[in-house]
């Protein structure tokens, strides 16, 4: 009897504990409950926070995807418009153009890193570390060199010889697969940054931007300015310019057609450099295949400009510039060069001659 008052005694007491747990477990679980709901409303007003912050006035995707695009197309343009000039007075469509933007903006990253350095074939590393506008500069003069370079002893004695225009074609594909490949043998395959520092944003209302994006427009501004005034008002612009127009007519009148080539083939690399390194600060980095990935942008804005026109190919890389950057909105980035190769050809459908360019009459 005693044993069994004593499992009887023991059974309701397992099922006290047992409810007790219960409870215990359920004021628990509701305490959870409420802490996270408690959380969750906690991170949905930091959400909403963040979102008040993120929609501030001037936050306007569209406004600033067009400003962005009007950007890109003024760096880009220092690119094509050096590509335009050759084309103009040479009749070639250099394909190694690219090469030269990506040039540029690893020469300037060369001079100013603060990294060990060192030169092709030359077994010895050495520091530089200029500030970014000596580097730049000196970037710039050594790319120009090479302008002169290529024309002295390469594309000159092409022209003596009468090579076709279709033959120095090739050549500078050749050429343009050697200095991708040089290129990388000497910078390597890492993308570099030309600047650590962090660059600040101003806030102007319906778009913002950076300082140095703004440093980048006034020198582009400035270059293509100066091309501009070079073109129209020096003499030596004028006889660029006929050159361009009639190469036979130009040296009857006494032009020295090969001095104004050599000439335009050191303006177009100089220009290219500033392209390239502006590009790599907008970017806020530079690799060795930069310019062949915007060589066909170049192409493209040179022909939808009018071939052969400078100025054509600054309206052309503006066009280019916004169809970009304004695809991204609806497209991914991956199709956002298609996009403006699918605009070119839209437009020389309409007019073949491109947008400046003159219509000519072919037979």
């Amino acid at each position: 009897m005693a044993a069994a008052a004593f499992t009887v005694l023991s059974a309701f007491g397992t099922a006290a504990a047992a409810d007790t747990a219960t409870h215990v477990t359920t004021h628990a679980w509701a305490a959870s409950g409420d802490a996270a709901g408690s959380i969750t409303q906690a991170d949905a007003s930091i959400h909403a926070e963040a979102a008040a912050a993120t929609t501030e006035p001037g936050d306007n995707r569209y406004i600033q995807q067009l400003v962005n695009g009007l950007v890109f197309g003024l760096l880009l343009a220092l690119a094509s418009v050096g590509l335009s000039l050759i084309y103009g007075t040479t009749g070639l469509s250099n394909f190694a153009h690219g090469e030269q933007v990506s040039l540029g903006a690893l020469l300037c990253f060369f001079f100013t890193t603060q990294q060990p350095v060192s030169l092709p074939l030359i077994p010895v590393e050495f520091t530089i570390g200029w500030p970014l506008i000596p580097s730049a500069i000196a970037a710039i003069a050594v790319a120009a060199g090479t302008g002169w370079l290529q024309d002295k002893f390469l594309w000159s004695p092409l022209r003596r010889r009468r090579v076709s225009t279709v033959q120095q074609m090739i050549v500078s594909i050749g050429l343009s697969l050697a200095l991708v490949n040089f290129i990388q043998w000497w910078f390597g395959a890492e993308r570099q940054r030309l600047s650590t520092s962090i660059d600040s944003r101003i806030d102007l209302g319906i778009f913002t931007i950076g300082q140095s994006t703004l440093w980048s427009l006034a020198i582009s501004l400035a270059c293509l300015g100066g091309v501009a005034y070079f073109l129209m008002r020096t003499r030596t612009g004028r006889a660029t310019r006929a050159v361009s127009d009639n190469p036979a007519l130009a040296s009857a009148s006494g032009i020295r057609v090969d001095k104004v080539v050599r000439l335009v083939w050191i303006l177009a690399t100089g220009l290219a450099a500033v392209g390239g390194i502006l590009l790599a600060l907008y970017d806020n980095a530079a690799a060795f295949d930069v310019g062949a990935r915007l060589l066909l942008l170049m192409f493209a804005a040179v022909t939808l400009g009018g071939l052969g026109h400078p100025f054509g190919a600054l309206v052309g890389s503006l066009v280019i510039g916004v169809a970009v950057e304004m695809s991204t909105i609806w497209v991914g980035t991956d199709l956002k060069y298609a996009v403006a190769l699918g605009i070119l050809i839209l437009v020389l459908l309409v007019r073949p001659q491109g947008i400046l360019g003159r219509a000519e009459r072919v037979g």
